[in-house]
């Protein structure tokens, strides 16, 4: 009986612990949260003013550069506002520059239509009839390279369906195009950004630090799993049919280079350890977890949320290029030691635990 309870307990607590598990906590999308879940994120109310606080630096309205012009309306004062006397119609050396204002407006649009002819003439010896054929290569495409860019990143970036993009080029651009036209188009435009696109996979291969992370996707009413890879300066995405190796070795080869950074989703376990760095916000749900559970482990939870706000209080300040990477390093080197300190006590308290729930079934 006490060997059974202490298997009923233990199997009482996990199951309490997946009731507890939301987005705060895990991995959980906030719409997957069950009723009564806190909320994602929760903001303590700002006692400042809405706006720009003061020092902030104002965000103005970008004045276009003078080649960015097509039209200049000049206002030339007549006459001096204090004496009334004329003034002359070109600037002085003394006068200042104008002051300017821009409006931006868009043209009538109306889609260039370029109709090739092929004519036909009648040979006044013989009377054979010989018609010129309009190239192949003119008759393959019934867009422009710049229509036919546009719709497609209506389609591809904003997701704009194709009747959609249908209904935007008669309608807006006067160049009225067919639904088959349209899919056309996109595949077009994926044939020639294969390049590209193997360039921007070389390169985050190749880049010492990388992000990577997978999200579920639908193709042709398929699931299928979205990859992604990024850097600071590429991202590359690539659509796999699995959730699984394959799937991460299709987007950074057989062989990972340089450090990963990923959530704990196993199959990124194939990383050596001293190469991938696990994401600070799921660690930071991670300890939550801890909290969330109670018991012995809420401690090292909280204690855990604690060494992490230090971590990003001082990522944000080199950020915001308040410290140097040396000062940073500096800064993070106490933390780092406790935080080996309290996963080693964890772990310790969390095998001595199992330890003793073996001893009580011997």
């Amino acid at each position: 009986m006490e060997r059974r309870l202490a298997e009923l307990t233990a199997r009482l607590a996990e199951l309490e612990a997946r009731l507890g598990v939301n987005s705060s906590n895990s991995s959980t999308p906030p719409s997957a949260n069950l009723l009564g879940a806190p909320k994602p994120v929760v903001k303590k109310k700002s006692k400042r003013r809405p706006g720009g606080q003061p020092g902030h630096a104002p965000h103005l309205r970008q004045v276009l550069p003078p080649e960015r012009v097509t039209h200049v309306v000049p206002f030339v004062p007549k006459q001096c506002d204090q004496c009334g006397a004329a003034l002359p119609k070109q600037p002085g050396p003394g006068d200042l520059e104008p002051t300017r204002f821009q409006t931006i407006e868009l043209p009538p649009i109306i889609a260039e239509v370029t109709e090739y002819q092929g004519h036909s003439r009648t040979c006044a010896d013989c009377g054979a009839v010989t018609r010129a054929v309009i190239p192949a290569t003119l008759r393959a495409h019934s867009t422009g390279p710049r229509l036919t860019a546009a719709l497609s990143y209506l389609a591809g970036c904003h997701g704009i369906s194709k009747r959609g993009v249908e209904e935007i080029a008669a309608s807006l651009l006067d160049a009225p195009v067919s639904l088959g036209t349209v899919a056309n188009l996109e595949q077009e435009v994926s044939a020639a950004l294969a390049a590209p696109h193997q360039e921007a996979l070389a390169a985050v291969r190749s880049a010492p630090v990388k992000h990577a992370d997978e999200t579920s996707w639908k193709r042709a009413g398929r699931l299928c799993w979205l990859w992604a890879a990024a850097t600071a300066g590429v991202a590359a995405f690539v659509i796999h049919g699995r959730r699984s190796a394959a799937g991460l070795a299709a987007l950074l080869g057989a062989t990972i280079n340089g450090i990963l950074c990923t959530d704990r989703w196993g199959v990124y376990e194939q990383v050596p350890a001293k190469l991938r760095q696990l994401c600070w916000a799921h660690l930071k749900r991670d300890f939550q977890k801890f909290i969330d559970r109670g018991g012995a482990g809420a401690a090292f939870g909280r204690e855990g949320r604690q060494l992490v706000k230090k971590v990003f209080a001082a990522w944000h300040a080199f950020r915001d290029g308040q410290v140097t990477r040396i000062q940073l390093k500096e800064q993070l080197a106490p933390v780092v030691r406790r935080m080996n300190r309290v996963l080693i006590g964890g772990w310790t308290t969390a095998a001595i635990r199992r330890w003793s729930a073996f001893a009580q079934t011997c």
